[in-house]
């Protein structure tokens, strides 16, 4: 029961307002969450990693992963700012999908989850549902802007260096993996010269 004031007003019960405030807070955070899913699930370089698996039979987990970290960036920093957010979205992105990403399209996505950020903090879920009715319209069909191209480059994983230079047969089984990793970059645009022609790029030798 609700106790008065002096002025004879009664109280609000207080237990109801902490219930109240409690399942607030829990709404915008799960809001928020799924906002970022659906925002990484919704950027095409990621979308193409997770789906040529280049973070492995796990990348779809990773994705997941990725989406609760960002979110807890600003748990535990509440002025977290697009840069930071930019700069673990590249980290990870190369540490955990070996992608070096040179499109800049980080940006945008930052961008668009600090618009989530402010948006749930007043209570405003529209834009999570706008992104969730994107997805459910694009899902995995999401692709690549035809202005970026994948550079797959292949090498060594980094192991033992020491080798005997003896004449002992060599065992390939000890043979150090090949380990891919991608440059995302834009496409490069011909080059014209001063009289108009393309300029054509031989392919370098290896």
């Amino acid at each position: 029961m609700a106790s008065a004031n002096p002025f004879g007003v009664p109280r609000p019960a207080q237990s109801n307002d902490v219930s109240s405030a409690t399942l607030a807070a829990d709404e915008v955070q799960t809001q928020f969450e799924a906002g970022i899913w659906y925002t990484l699930c919704l950027w095409p370089e990621l979308v193409t990693a997770v789906i040529n698996q280049w973070g492995g039979p796990e990348s779809a987990e990773k994705r997941d992963w990725l989406a609760g970290h960002i979110s807890s960036l600003f748990t535990e920093r509440p002025d977290t700012d697009a840069e930071d957010i930019e700069t673990r979205l590249l980290e990870v992105l190369e540490d955990e999908f070996d992608a070096r990403l040179e499109t800049e399209s980080e940006v945008a996505v930052a961008r668009d989850i600090l618009l989530l950020r402010k948006d749930t903090l007043e209570g405003n879920f529209q834009r999570v549902q706008d992104l969730r009715a994107r997805y459910e319209r694009k899902g995995k069909s999401v692709a690549l802007d035809p202005g970026v191209e994948i550079i797959e480059h292949v090498h060594e994983d980094d192991g033992d260096e020491d080798s005997d230079d003896g004449d002992e047969d060599v065992d390939m089984s000890d043979a150090p993996a090949l380990v891919p990793t991608r440059e995302i970059k834009p496409k490069q645009e011909p080059q014209v010269d001063e009289d108009g022609y393309t300029k054509v790029e031989g392919k370098k030798k290896r």
